[in-house]
């Protein structure tokens, strides 16, 4: 069940890059995330309701921690860069996640280092740097300052479950993916007053209206819902994973709809990066019914 999980939330986190294309001709980036974080709220608002969890809701410094590096300034930045790459390198970029969430575990959780997980970890790692490299991106262009910038944004994610691990494990993911997209978008929508005031005519477009859909509903709402699920079942290194799938989802989408490259190279990259996801989930799928039978 949790391998479907993590193929849902690559394709709906990996289409995120082609949606966010879209809209960037009339949206402001702090504009994009306070849609979608509302259209988020309003499909988990029903949920929360129904589930009488909101007397669970305990505000704390982590609680928020993890709502704000959870969404608000992530999106915000990888909406950013996408003004200065294309699709394809920003999926393959986020797909560094898992590093940053193998380091962040080591030092913040205290957890040891396996080498199984290190070895799926750095061939997919692998995977990626190929892909990168044999991409070419220049350090004078512009598309090298959107890679710095989509960095941060995967640092900012990688922190999110490892925090959320530590300090809020047991929490209701309706809870965790309620509170960050909340926070995201009372904080997006302060800035879009300023920054992009006439943000809602453009809602009046139909075709808009879809795509904050996809975005809003299925990748926000009941995308946080699943990342919190993983987090909670494999820990924050598992539910990284599906950044090494997302480039897959971004490739695919940016060859078809956008008229990107899709390079050889990029192929064999790919290869490297579902290798090590599937060695990652047997070992995952290993331990958890170790663990079981022990109990």
């Amino acid at each position: 069940m949790y391998i479907f999980f993590l193929l849902l939330l690559s394709a709906l986190w990996g289409s995120t890059f082609f949606w966010t294309k879209i809209l960037l001709v009339d949206f402001h980036p702090v504009s994009i995330v306070f849609f979608r974080c509302l259209l988020g709220v309003i499909v988990l608002l029903p949920i929360l309701i129904k589930k009488r969890v909101f007397t669970n809701i305990k505000l704390s410094p982590s609680l928020f921690t993890i709502s704000l590096l959870g969404a608000a300034i992530p999106w915000t930045l990888m909406t950013i860069s996408l003004q200065y790459m294309e699709t394809t390198l920003s999926g393959v970029i986020n797909a560094l996640t898992p590093i940053f969430g193998m380091v962040l575990s080591l030092i913040i959780l205290k957890n040891k280092a396996r080498p199984f997980e290190w070895i799926c970890i750095l061939i997919g790692f692998f995977g990626v740097v190929f892909i990168f490299l044999m991409k070419g991106v220049s350090y004078e262009s512009n598309e090298f300052l959107g890679a710095l910038i989509l960095l941060i944004a995967t640092l900012s994610y990688a922190m999110t479950g490892v925090i959320s691990t530590k300090y809020q494990k047991h929490t209701s993911p309706y809870i965790l993916a309620f509170m960050t997209l909340i926070i995201a978008m009372l904080i997006c929508g302060f800035l879009m007053m300023f920054i992009q005031p006439d943000a809602i005519t453009y809602m009046l477009d139909w075709n808009y209206v879809f795509v904050f859909f996809v975005l809003g509903v299925l990748s926000s709402g009941l995308g946080y819902v699943i990342f919190y699920t993983l987090v909670a079942y494999g820990g924050p290194v598992y539910a990284l994973f599906i950044t090494y799938l997302m480039p897959t989802v971004a490739l695919f989408l940016g060859y078809f709809f956008l008229d990107e490259k899709v390079t050889w190279t990029m192929l064999i990259g790919l290869i490297f990066i579902f290798t090590s996801i599937g060695l990652m989930n047997f070992y995952k799928r290993k331990e958890r019914l170790k663990y079981e039978s022990a109990r």
